[in-house]
């Protein structure tokens, strides 16, 4: 696990759930499962955005992803199974569409450089290494420049619009001796646009830093070492014992931080808010409620 330290002050890095990127555009309420639509079945660029909409997609909790189709066997599967193909259970369908252009070029170039060739004998005491010419060296440089384009589609069963039509231009450019593989460099890009999309429309978790407070150093050093569990038995532990001493705000504190490694984010809320009513003016501990309200907002939309 990263740690920073300033000071007195222990930060760690922690993950948790934040909205999507733009405000009011969550499709985890408005649909139960994605169906991604291949218009170019059997193309390789196509398929490889394919899988990196499928792979990321299927990482994150709020849709069930129901494989993929092109337009015929779709049209199929929509009149056989009057609108839920592959799908048992009744919810809102989303079918998502793309379409993808590529632009790759590689640029040559060749560097000269005159070097100085020298003969060594390290037996020698002294003068090791003598000169006994100049040679001419010459280098090949590429730069690979690959861009893609992609236009995406989210639309209901009936057609109508769930989000409005997103375009992504992302490439990758890079000075090289080797030209890298040409599948290579499409799931590089490919699997960057499938993640900046999700973002956009779903929930995901996002790193940041969160402060230690100075409670229990015991506890503090096992919440550092990535032992939650341990950290909030032995905190409760301290508190059933002495609570006069030990029920501070900063070990209660300490006791949501470690909950909230844990994904439980209700028994954090409890702890965060006892800890701020021993310390109303404690920034540190507003901040980690107002960030399990955010949190709990969004995993319920998971549900």
């Amino acid at each position: 696990m990263l740690m920073y330290f300033t000071g007195c002050t222990t930060k760690v890095a922690m993950r948790t759930w934040v909205p999507p990127q733009n405000t009011g555009q969550n499709i985890a309420a408005k649909a139960d499962y994605l169906i991604i639509v291949n218009s170019h079945k059997g193309e390789l660029l196509y398929d490889i955005m394919e899988d990196a909409l499928r792979e990321r997609f299927t990482e994150l909790p709020f849709l069930t992803v129901e494989g993929s189709f092109s337009p015929v066997e779709l049209s199929g599967q929509l009149k056989d199974f009057n609108l839920r193909p592959r799908i048992e259970m009744q919810g809102r369908v989303a079918f998502l569409r793309y379409e993808v252009k590529e632009n790759s070029e590689v640029l040559r170039s060749q560097s000269v450089r005159l070097v100085t060739l020298r003969r060594c004998n390290y037996l020698l005491e002294k003068n090791q290494c003598a000169v006994i010419g100049t040679a001419t060296l010459r280098e090949g440089l590429q730069k690979v420049n690959y861009v893609q384009f992609v236009s995406l589609s989210l639309k209901d069963a009936d057609g109508n619009q769930i989000v409005p039509d997103q375009s992504f231009e992302r490439g990758y450019s890079k000075s090289m001796k080797m030209v890298p593989d040409e599948i290579v460099l499409r799931k590089k890009v490919s699997n960057l646009i499938a993640r900046e999309y999700t973002k956009q429309i779903l929930p995901y978790r996002e790193s940041f830093d969160i402060v230690l407070l100075d409670g229990d150093s015991i506890a503090l050093e096992m919440i550092e070492k990535g032992a939650y569990s341990l950290a909030f038995k032995r905190l409760e532990k301290l508190i059933t014992r002495d609570a006069v001493t030990e029920k501070t705000a900063e070990n209660l504190y300490l006791q949501g931080v470690s909950l909230e490694f844990q994904s439980d984010l209700t028994g954090a809320s409890s702890f965060y808010n006892e800890a701020l009513l021993l310390d109303p003016g404690n920034e540190t501990i507003l901040e980690a409620v107002n960030r399990i309200k955010k949190a709990v907002l969004v995993s319920k939309k998971s549900v």
